[in-house]
């Protein structure tokens, strides 16, 4: 298990870690929100205020503002006022880096030099890899609405194997709803608690079956194989200990050779090429569509910026041509 931390509360509550929580914010995007402006208005009487009601135990969160996103299909995102992800932030600052030294490096979401490009490459370099030993196969893995099966007595266990403090763990509690399940889409500390737990199945993977070639990104998971029968084995496993360990249910899984492009991280992606998903390919031209229709040049060169980010990692120059972009 390792070293387990205590008197972290201090290094949360301090003036300068609520300063740079409150930095963090804004650059997250909250610069022109109605709440990052009156928080400013009265910057450090309020992060004072911060600081003393979290030292005396009295902060409590507040309203969540719940709306849908519905690409690429419908999520319930809740969103924290601006003081309480400055908070979040604070937490984040002095726990992130404890948790981030137990992960393993095939877990690829919300992390520092990590995220979808690399976790592309690293898998496709893979499938070379293996290829070069015969047929390839993958095991690919969805977990079914996993920030809402998050079982928050198996998370907070978790989390006690690396803090011991209390008063951390009470602050902690406070973003916990009364419910037994689930954490909210949206918050930085989500972020954190999905990887924390994640990072049991991924423990699971590397230590008792231990599969070499793994990957993950929150809740999508491959392991790649030249063997189709241990992936069987290793479906079955997993199967039953995500079940009984991490109260998770497969939404859908299947072992396939890689002459069928693997579908992950946005990507269809074989020993060969890396193409955009076909329903990305498809959304992105209706939003290309809609934004010229309108003829809202902002919001069409911001998605731009974006999409093309990822469609020029992969082989898509005849794609991009035909968008006329």
């Amino acid at each position: 298990m390792g070293k387990r931390y205590k008197n972290l509360f201090e290094s949360i509550a301090d003036i300068d870690n609520l300063r740079l929580a409150y930095e963090k914010t804004v650059r997250g995007g909250n610069r022109y929100t109605k709440g990052h402006l009156r928080f400013k208005e009265y910057l450090e009487v309020n992060l004072y205020l911060l600081q003393k009601a979290l030292i005396n135990g009295t902060y409590r969160h507040g309203t969540y503002h719940c709306f849908n996103v519905y690409e690429p299909k419908c999520r319930e995102i809740k969103a924290l006022p601006f003081k309480d992800r400055v908070v979040q932030h604070a937490i984040n600052n002095i726990l992130e880096p404890i948790f981030e030294k137990l992960f393993y490096s095939s877990s690829y979401a919300c992390r520092k030099n990590k995220g979808t490009h690399k976790g592309v490459k690293h898998v496709q370099a893979t499938l070379r890899k293996l290829s070069l030993n015969g047929p390839v196969y993958y095991l690919k893995m969805d977990f079914r609405k996993y920030f809402h099966s998050i079982d928050k007595q198996v998370l907070m266990r978790e989390i006690q194997r690396k803090i011991s403090d209390k008063k951390v763990l009470n602050l902690l509690k406070i973003f916990h709803d009364n419910s037994s399940k689930g954490i909210p889409i949206g918050n930085l500390l989500s972020q954190l608690f999905a990887n924390v737990y994640g990072h049991i199945f991924d423990r699971f993977v590397k230590t008792r079956i231990k599969a070499k070639h793994y990957f993950r990104y929150m809740d999508d998971t491959v392991i790649l194989s030249n063997s189709k029968q241990q992936l069987v084995i290793y479906q079955r496993k997993l199967s039953l200990f995500s079940y009984l360990y991490m109260k998770l249910k497969f939404s859908k899984w299947f072992i396939n050779p890689i002459s069928k492009p693997l579908n992950f991280l946005g990507y269809r992606i074989s020993p060969k090429y890396k193409l955009i998903r076909k329903d990305s390919v498809i959304r992105a031209k209706r939003k290309i569509k809609k934004y010229r229709a309108l003829n809202d040049k902002k919001r069409l060169e911001r998605f731009l910026a974006s999409w093309l980010g990822h469609a020029k990692s992969a082989d898509s120059f005849n794609l991009i041509k035909s968008l006329h972009i």
